[in-house]
């Protein structure tokens, strides 16, 4: 018995040591590939943004992504443009360096692209006059025919500026007359006079007409150049001095948030005039048209162009009252409308449907005006408005 167990241990071996069987051979396996990526968006993830993708694969030897919104690209970190809001599955696939069934070469994620607008409401707001004093007043804008709705009542003559800030909801008038600058509610609630020239220390805001908004400061133009504040009126100071020079009274002006510059127009009623621009540390004064007397702007930067109410003066470039439009260096200046016998304060532009308004009036006070909506060429002109007296203008969108 013990010899026969011998003999199967010894045969063992022979059993299991087939011919054309191969030795399992353990050492270090071929690296495998990891598809992996994070990514960071800019303008806080509203769109419009940029995606920018950051490659932590491993062991990859070529990238195809697919961003969900029609683009690919094969960079290994690509930058991607979002125009639209939305939830984008953005996919990456690697090629792999070794054929081993432990790869990943895939990975997804959902990337929130969100909408800057949401909740909010597109409005027109505008000033106006009346033999009695000013008013505020404010338009939903839609598809349907415009209902105008009133701000609380307040003190106002001659209500030549008006701002809105999207990010504080508040909508700011200036009246040029009597020195005054009120912030409101968006729904026109909620009156505040934040600065009054008959305030002792609050001299500075004087005659002010332009308004704008940039970043947590209120500004204005007033004889001396563009002056601030913080939007409760706290803190106001000089910015930009134009004591002595030219252009002496920025009457009307736009922030350009891209090359962080000022455009705006210089009264020549008594002044010197012109359409000028500066950078916002107060360099680069240019002079693009000269000696016109604009008491309205807008510009639109999308395309370039310079929309400006301005009234006919002599000698200038410009004889004739109405609405002209030229590029921001101030070529290819050509008149694409009227505007009345008075000259208006008023001009903005409607971007979602491409439309431009303006203000047109016949008297100063009287209910004889209207606002003119056109395309952006000043084509198709309609009286979109009237039975008004309309001043300054502004479209904004804006949580109501």
């Amino acid at each position: 018995m013990k010899n026969k167990i011998l003999f199967l241990l010894l045969f063992l071996p022979v059993l299991f040591s087939v011919p054309g069987c191969e030795k399992y051979e353990l050492g270090n396996p071929p690296a495998s590939t990891q598809a992996d990526f994070t990514y960071t968006l800019s303008n806080n993830g509203n769109a419009p943004c940029e995606l920018v993708v950051t490659n932590k694969s491993l062991n990859a030897k070529g990238y195809l992504w697919d961003f969900g919104n029609g683009i690919t690209s094969t960079a290994e970190n690509p930058v991607v443009q979002f125009d639209t809001p939305g939830i984008f599955s953005v996919k990456l696939t690697c090629t792999p360096e070794n054929d081993v069934h432990y790869n990943t070469t895939q990975k997804t994620i959902a990337v929130n692209i969100k909408d800057p607008l949401a909740g909010q409401t597109q409005v027109l707001y505008y000033t106006s006059r009346s033999p009695s004093g000013g008013g505020v007043h404010f338009v939903i804008l839609n598809e349907e025919a415009p209902i105008v709705q009133d701000f609380e009542a307040v003190t106002l003559s001659r209500p030549y500026g008006i701002a809105v800030d999207s990010v504080s909801r508040k909508v700011f008038v200036s009246d040029y007359s009597l020195g005054v600058i009120y912030s409101f509610d968006p729904d026109g609630k909620n009156p505040q006079k934040i600065l009054d020239v008959a305030t002792p220390g609050q001299e500075i805001v004087d005659s002010p007409e332009a308004l704008m908004v940039v970043g947590n400061k209120l500004y204005w133009g007033r004889p001396g150049g563009i002056y601030r504040c913080n939007l409760d009126g706290t803190g106001a100071e000089v910015f930009i001095s134009t004591d002595g020079i030219r252009p002496e009274y920025p009457i009307d002006m736009q922030y350009d948030p891209v090359n962080e510059k000022i455009y705006l127009v210089n009264d020549k009623t008594d002044f010197t005039g012109g359409f000028w621009s500066v950078n916002m540390d107060g360099s680069g004064l240019t002079e693009h048209v000269v000696d016109i007397d604009g008491t309205a702007i807008e510009v639109d930067f999308n395309t370039g162009k310079v929309y400006m109410a301005v009234y006919g003066s002599t000698p200038s470039p410009i004889e004739e009252n109405g609405m002209y439009m030229c590029n921001l260096d101030g070529s290819s200046l050509s008149k694409i409308g009227d505007y009345g016998s008075k000259a208006t304060w008023g001009v903005t532009i409607d971007h979602k449907r491409e439309k431009l308004f303006w203000a047109y009036k016949i008297s100063n006070s009287a209910a004889d005006g209207k606002i003119i909506r056109a395309n952006l060429d000043g084509s198709d002109l309609e009286d979109w408005l009237t039975g008004i007296s309309p001043h300054a203008m502004q479209v904004s969108w804006i949580k109501l």
